[in-house]
């Protein structure tokens, strides 16, 4: 699975832009993938540690206003970052419905905060593919300047 670069059409917030990519699953769905990094709004102390930092700072909001988690989280990792990911399912007037994994990663107060948006249920190779991105140097440049 290969992700190419998109704009970034979300609603501009106070952590500004971030980087997007579009990328297709086998059968042909759409898959995006919208990353950014956020300073001082996780634990400074032990990160990502549960459900409701990734909650609270994971960008699910930006995909849709009424969105639910459809389990737990888990732990997960962007490279050496370590953090947790959630799948949430949003309901939208005219958007209708997506599926969206947010994967929140931090260190020393600074968080990488990614997620993939599906009309169907995300695969993990798309989760494998996004991780390889984001773990690649062109990324962790652009997120080091942020």
């Amino acid at each position: 699975m290969a992700w190419r670069e998109a704009a970034w059409d979300m609603p501009l917030d106070n952590w500004g832009q971030g980087k997007a990519w579009m990328s297709r699953t086998a059968d042909g769905a759409e898959l995006r993938l919208f990353a950014r990094t956020k300073t001082g709004f996780c634990n400074c102390f032990s990160g990502i540690a549960n459900d409701d930092e990734i909650d609270r700072i994971g960008d699910v909001d930006l995909h849709g206003e009424d969105f639910a988690p459809v389990a737990p989280g888990t732990i997960a990792s962007v490279g050496e970052l370590p953090g947790r990911k959630r799948l949430f399912q949003t309901r939208g007037g005219w958007t209708g419905g997506r599926y969206v994994l947010s994967i929140v990663a931090a260190t020393d107060c600074k968080a990488v905060v990614a997620t993939i948006v599906s009309r169907e249920q995300v695969p993990p190779e798309a989760e494998t593919a996004a991780i390889a991105l984001l773990t690649a140097e062109p990324f962790r440049r652009w997120a080091a300047d942020q």
